[in-house]
């Protein structure tokens, strides 16, 4: 077992960081696909923890004993632990990659936690990606004001209700409304469909 440790700097590595409310710290990535994954961990109820470049292990390919370190390891709310690869979907499709991730996968399940090979199709989905994008800007932003606690009584009352509803309602601008709504819907008070509007648009909103 080995950890890598991203904080050595080097001239030929790329690190970015990614600062995450839901760790309390910010998590170095050695990909913009990587990075870009951590948006989808930081907004997903199922997940309880997630860190990238976790405690490496060796395993058998070709006669060979090889180093390897997953992307990224989550921890789920129910308890299981998962590893995730990331590669784009034009890197997957040749035999010896596919034969080298069976073997680090046959591997880290006799760990007990299995490894997810997950692409950029699966990671880089919009409209949820730019939603995400657009939340996390938020995420520095702490309490709950006045105006937003009006906001959600306004919600609240009515069940579901259309963003620039709510802006007409309360007198605000669209920008304004905007800020406090991606505010209450980064910290959980709010909902909308991620997957299916685009919150720069004019999306539906329900309360938690």
């Amino acid at each position: 077992m080995y950890i890598r440790n991203l904080r050595k700097p080097s001239p030929n590595k790329n690190v970015f960081k990614f600062a995450s409310t839901k760790m309390g710290e910010v998590i170095l990535c050695e990909s913009t696909l990587e990075f870009d994954a951590c948006f989808h961990h930081e907004y997903n109820d199922e997940i309880e923890s997630y860190g990238s470049q976790p405690q490496g292990f060796k395993y058998e390919f070709n006669g060979k004993v090889l180093p390897y370190t997953p992307d990224a390891l989550i921890l789920y709310k129910n308890g299981v632990h998962k590893y995730h690869e990331y590669k784009p979907y034009s890197k997957i499709s040749s035999t010896l990659f596919r034969d080298k991730f069976e073997a680090k996968r046959q591997t880290s399940l006799t760990m007990g936690i299995d490894l997810i090979l997950v692409t950029d199709r699966q990671i880089r989905v919009n409209p949820i990606l730019n939603n995400l994008k657009l939340l996390h800007r938020y995420s520095g932003v702490y309490g709950v004001s006045k105006v937003q606690v009006e906001l959600l009584k306004i919600i609240r009352y009515s069940e579901t209700i259309k963003l620039n509803d709510v802006s007409s309602q309360c007198n605000l601008s669209i920008g304004e409304t905007r800020s406090f709504i991606y505010g209450l819907i980064h910290k959980g008070f709010l909902k909308a469909d991620l997957g299916k509007e685009d919150l720069s648009n004019n999306p539906t909103l329900r309360a938690v």
